[in-house]
Formats: structure tokens, sequence, C-alpha cells
């Protein structure tokens, strides 16, 4: 793999993500060609990229000249052959399906130049299956952009077991230069964001089939309560927050109450408490904080809060 500039990035799938992810690297400068199997889907997607990009416009998080000068960037075709042969980057958005995602490798790994990465935005499957049958799978990597993706900072990057760490790198600059906040995870499947989110929908459901509590009260708790914290502190940082003694007790309490034993707190948590690693309050806990009790750690997390309340009323 060389170190040419990239200048060219083909989008394989115009759907949803596929349109949206082509608006956030025209915004960035780059020469953007999105290509689907049928005309109608190019229009779709042409329609709403325009809009998405006039609302961000309205939102104050472009100016129009920018905006228009990104759409420009843009172009469609149903010619995949010259976009994927002509691409400095390769972005395969098309559906879940391990035989499609694996027949798009296959056909870049034939058309496209050696150095060039090819990344999937697969949500769940493993890019070394998906790479099984290519020649140069050193240069394939998944990206897996989170929905509405030209708005959502996050994307996961997961290298297969045959992934170039120059690939996994170059990928990782690339999504920083372009404004995205990309977090590395292992070739598991449904990676962090899919586990995470689906233990709370499992848990949501749970919630309702057991009488607890109505869809919109239980929606209410996430998007008012701990959904306002989550922007600045994340599940295990808030552990820290509320302090690991805390946590462990609470869960010797419900796994009593329910006669559960895995509401416990896990082994992990219960081991920094014996430390004496209590979190913020001790000065260390899963995260290490400096002058703990200066309060500098809380100014940070209310002050997070409180641009999140201030954006709500507007």
């Amino acid at each position: 793999m060389n170190n040419k500039p990239i200048q060219k990035v083909a989008i394989l799938g115009q759907g949803v993500m596929g349109g949206d992810i082509a608006l956030t690297f025209a915004l960035a400068g780059y020469q953007v060609t999105g290509v689907d199997l049928f005309e109608e889907q190019l229009q779709m997607a042409a329609k709403r990229t325009e809009a998405n990009c006039l609302q961000m416009v309205a939102g104050g998080l472009v100016d129009n000249e920018s905006a228009q000068s990104a759409l420009q960037r843009i172009k469609r075709t149903l010619d995949w052959d010259t976009a994927i042969a002509e691409a400095d980057f390769i972005m395969e958005v098309v559906p879940e399906n391990m035989a499609q995602k694996k027949a798009v490798f296959n056909r870049c790994d034939e058309l496209c130049a050696p150095e060039v990465i090819i990344a999937s935005n697969t949500s769940s499957m493993s890019i070394t299956q998906i790479t099984a049958e290519m020649k140069t799978p050193e240069r394939a990597i998944t990206t897996h952009w989170t929905i509405p993706a030209h708005l959502s900072p996050l994307v996961e990057v997961v290298s297969g077991i045959r992934t170039a760490k120059e690939t996994e790198t170059k990928t990782m600059d690339l999504l920083g230069s372009i404004g995205k906040h990309p977090v590395l995870c292992k070739d598991t499947p449904g990676f962090i964001h899919n586990i995470l989110q689906g233990a709370l929908i499992k848990a949501s459901m749970d919630l309702m089939e057991y009488g607890v509590a109505s869809a919109e009260e239980i929606d209410n708790v996430v998007k008012y309560g701990f959904g306002l914290r989550l922007p600045s502190v994340g599940p295990i940082q808030f552990m820290d927050m509320v302090g690991l003694d805390s946590i462990c007790n609470v869960g010797e309490y419900l796994a009593e109450m329910m006669n559960d034993p895995n509401w416990r707190s896990h082994k992990a948590i219960r081991d920094k408490v014996q430390q004496g690693d209590l979190g913020v309050k001790s000065g260390k806990g899963f995260y290490e904080y400096e002058n703990a009790d200066s309060g500098k750690f809380w100014d940070e997390v209310n002050g997070s809060i409180i641009k999140t309340l201030k954006a709500h009323r507007c």
C-alpha cells in the first residue's frame, strides 16, 4: 500500500446509509461517486441528500456555499466497474447479505488498484468472513457508520485477521479528518454499538412484557434520564461517577429481590471495590481522575448536560 492521497471516493449502494455517507465525504471536500443497481434509487438518493444538506444549513452546521459545493461534488452512476476502478477509497453499503457483500468485495479486488482500501458498512458481519475469497484481504476493513450517518460522529472500525495495520491506521486517520469519531473494535458479531443497543432493546421489551411500564414511559426514561448524560458519560464511566461500591450494593439488592444472581455486579467491579478503587471519589476506578475533589469532573459533566438541555429547548 502506497501513500497516494485519497481524492475520489466510491460509495457502492445508495440507500439511506449510502446517500448520507456520500454527503459526509462530499462536505469534507472529496469527489464522490454514488453507485447503485437502479436509476430510481439514484434519483431518490439525490433528493434525500439535498434535503439533508439543506437541513444542515438551516441548523447552522454548514453554510449554504459549502453545502452547494458539496452537492456538486457528488455524481451518481449505474456503472459499477468504472466507479470502482477510478476510486481511491471504496465504501460498500449494500444490504446485510453475506453473499452480496462477498461478491462486491471480490469484484473490487479484481478491478481496483491493490493500494485502494475497501471498507464495509456492515453492522454485524465478520470482515474476515466477507473477505475470505479475496486475493488482497489486507486492504479490507469494516467501517460501521451509525444512523443518521451524515450527523452521527461514531464509526466503528473493525479489522479482520488479515487486515494490514496500515489499512487500519489510514482508515482511522481518514475518518478523523472528515469529522467522525472512529472507535476500534475486534471482529466480533454485532461489534460494540449493536450489542449495547440490543441489550437496551431487550430490557425495554421485558419491561413492557412484565407490565412495568408502557412503551412511552420506557422511552421517556431513556430520553429524559440517562440519555441526557450519555453525550458526556458512557455506562462504564457512569459507574465511576456513582461510585463502584454503590453499584455493587445495588447489584446485591437486586439479585436478592429478583432471586437472580445475574443481577450481581460483574466480578471486575467487585475487584475494583476490594482494591479501594471506587471511581471519581477515590481518584481511580475504571478511569483515573486528577484532583477528583476539585469538582472539575462534575463541572464538565454538568456543563455538557446544560448544553444538551438548551439544545432541546431551542
